[in-house]
């Protein structure tokens, strides 16, 4: 048995507070803070808004490139890696016991290839569906693995081969690699392959929870005169906002329920004009207010008043923590029944969840939520209990015996 001291530990993530885009971020913060109560950690991410951070940041480098999606993206690669590999060597430098990924989508991923092929002790935190395609899916590396192409697409990818040539590359993108995986759902864990050039050396799934828990459990309940149903996340497409606006169409036009819809969170620009589009078809525009991205404070005093939270999505959310949040405000769920929302909240006995894309039965839910109260009541009261299993303290600790054993079973391994 190894007794694990104080460790140097490097994080990679794309993101990093208070440049944030969506919960992973801040919960890799708040990890980060925990366990440099003991240890010595420096972060790792993108140079993405960097100039939006005016304070000083003491062991966070904001190096790395942000790369696009789309064919802007994939030009860019190649410049892009070649020095994502050069700042994942300097970062090496620093001589860490223990690299502890936690998204490495969107970044150059020679900078994840150079860190696993170091040899140092490797460890993921696996949030999201990108951990499955690593490196395969790279705007960069993907160029390195045979595969049918086009002529114009085979010239490209025959120059990438050109770049990676380079001494400061050399990268193989299915190199076999050892590496630690902590899963945020069990959901993920079965959504997910590993792929199978990586050697688990330690599995573990640690549900994600929300940072600002305690001030969602301390909203004081005072819904609004008339039913206000709040949808709380991103406005993009795989969040489903289209499913909820459908439903509170069919809850005011078939059911004759005077609800109202808030939205509350940041926008992808396009989606929300659709939005607002199908609201004005829909006849239901004016019974929406749309409150734009919020703080948390301004978060919780929307799911104050709320009679119901709705969590729509379409795509396979791995843990949503909105759904915890609104449990510990004691908000009445509605949601898809996607991912790992059930692992979370029951269906009946938690939340009412309903299938993917189905606004017939998120509105017949929410009328089930807005006319049954004891029912309503009494699923509220065992969701409350239930999301008490999701709270920061323990899980902070969760994370901190996660990586210390991530190293214990890698030196097992060594020594074997």
């Amino acid at each position: 048995m190894y007794t694990v001291c104080a460790m140097r530990i490097l994080v990679v993530s794309t993101f990093y507070p208070p440049v944030a885009l969506g919960g992973y971020e801040v919960e890799c913060a708040g990890v980060v803070e925990r366990l440099r109560e003991r240890h010595d950690v420096r972060v790792l991410t993108s140079a993405h808004d960097r100039a939006s951070v005016s304070h000083a940041e003491e062991g966070v480098a904001r190096e790395l490139a942000l790369l696009s999606p789309n064919h802007r993206g994939a030009l860019h690669a190649p410049r892009a890696s070649v020095r994502a590999a050069g700042v994942a060597r300097h970062a090496l430098e620093w001589r860490p016991d223990l690299i502890y990924s936690w998204n490495g989508s969107s970044i150059p991923q020679s900078a994840l290839r150079v860190l696993a092929d170091s040899g140092v002790p490797l460890a993921f935190r696996v949030c999201e569906h990108w951990f499955g395609g690593i490196f395969s899916t790279d705007q960069f590396l993907r160029e390195l693995l045979p595969g049918e192409r086009g002529p114009a697409r085979g010239a490209w990818a025959a120059g990438c081969r050109l770049v990676n040539a380079l001494p400061s590359l050399r990268l193989d993108p299915r190199a076999p690699f050892r590496a630690a995986i902590s899963w945020n759902s069990e959901a993920l864990e079965r959504m997910v392959a590993v792929p199978a050039f990586i050697d688990p050396v330690l599995e573990r799934v640690g549900h994600s929870v929300p940072r600002y828990g305690d001030l969602y459990a301390d909203v004081v309940r005072a819904p609004a005169a008339a039913p206000e149903i709040v949808f709380l996340g991103r406005v993009t497409p795989y969040k489903g906002l289209s499913v909820a606006i459908e439903a509170l169409a069919l809850l005011r036009s078939d059911r004759g329920i005077d609800a109202s819809l808030v939205v509350v969170g940041p926008e992808d620009a396009r989606h929300g004009r659709e939005m607002r589009a199908l609201a004005e078809r829909l006849g239901v525009a004016g019974a929406i207010r749309w409150l734009g991205q919020q703080t948390p404070e301004q978060a919780s005093g929307a799911l104050a008043r709320a009679h119901a939270l709705i969590v729509p999505s379409t795509w396979d959310e791995p843990f949503p923590l909105v759904t915890i949040e609104g449990a510990l405000a004691r908000v009445p769920l509605v949601a898809s029944d996607v991912g790992g929302i059930g692992e979370g909240m029951h269906d009946e006995e938690h939340a009412l969840l309903f299938p993917r894309g189905d606004s017939a039965a998120a509105a017949l839910a929410l009328a089930r939520v807005l006319l049954d109260g004891e029912e309503t009541a009494a699923r509220v009261a065992r969701a409350h209990e239930r999301a008490q299993a999701f709270r920061i303290g323990p899980y902070l600790e969760e994370q901190e015996r996660f990586v210390e054993d991530a190293l214990s079973a890698w030196r097992q391994i060594t020594v074997a």
